[in-house]
């Protein structure tokens, strides 16, 4: 398969309004999944909508920038790259810059009956807020075996938000993600500070870089290299279509 998706962050065009700029992308990919490119600009606050568990999840991953969130009762500090999943409409949630713009991604997706079956099973104590320092580093069978040095992160592990999961890969060149597939996964990667590397993926080869972002479907084979002067460091976020209800 070859029809995987980039956007290049040359082509991100903010609007603000009341210092607040979010930009939907890669639409076509999986019109269910709401990915948006979020500035908030220093000292302005945002509120955002809630949704119910039984509507939709929605997922804040920090890249750049400090400020606070707050939900309900609960204040988080905001002072390097993070993750916060609400608990849905229980907590009113307010996101304030500090004194550098606040750079973030907005994910919003369905909950179906096989997300509310798994988390009613075993799920995640919510809100949960996780900074990249925080998160439980892991190595993949393939990854040890072929002998790279990236170093990989779970910050959403599988079934505990439902079909949703999350990690993180960081790995300073010369080093490499070898080609592997995933049979039921869709896959998006963001890239983050200093990130220089080369995405392969189906019949594809792209030099991607921070702020980019990658689509690559379930079923595509794919991996990353990057040279000696290069920098793997992104985020990837998935959807399992192996839970999808027939």
């Amino acid at each position: 398969m070859s029809n995987i998706s980039i956007f290049k962050n040359e082509n991100l065009k903010k609007n603000f309004t009341d210092g607040f700029s979010a930009a939907r992308i890669l639409e076509e990919t999986c019109p269910e999944v709401s990915l948006e490119l979020c500035t908030l600009k220093a000292g302005s606050a945002k509120e955002f909508e809630n949704y119910s568990f039984e509507d939709r999840m929605q997922i804040f991953t920090f890249t750049s920038g400090n400020g606070i969130l707050e939900a309900g009762k609960k204040i988080f500090i905001i002072d390097e790259q993070s993750v916060f999943i609400p608990d849905f409409d229980r907590d009113r949630l307010k996101v304030t810059a500090g004194d550098e713009d606040l750079e973030f991604i907005h994910i919003t997706g369905p909950m179906n009956d096989t997300d509310r079956r798994q988390m009613n099973h075993c799920q995640y104590v919510l809100s949960r807020f996780v900074r990249f320092s925080e998160a439980i580093q892991y190595t993949e069978r393939f990854t040890q075996e072929s002998g790279a040095k990236v170093k990989q992160h779970s910050i959403i592990a599988g079934r505990h938000l439902g079909r949703y999961t999350m990690g993180w890969v960081i790995g300073k060149g010369p080093d490499f993600v070898g080609q592997h597939t995933h049979p039921s996964l869709e896959q998006w990667y963001f890239m983050l500070q200093g990130a220089d590397f080369t995405y392969d993926a189906g019949d594809k080869s792209i030099v991607v870089k921070e702020g980019d972002v990658s689509f690559t479907p379930h079923g595509t084979s794919h991996g990353s290299t990057c040279m000696e002067d290069g920098f793997i460091n992104y985020v990837w976020f998935e959807l399992n279509r192996a839970w999808d209800e027939i």
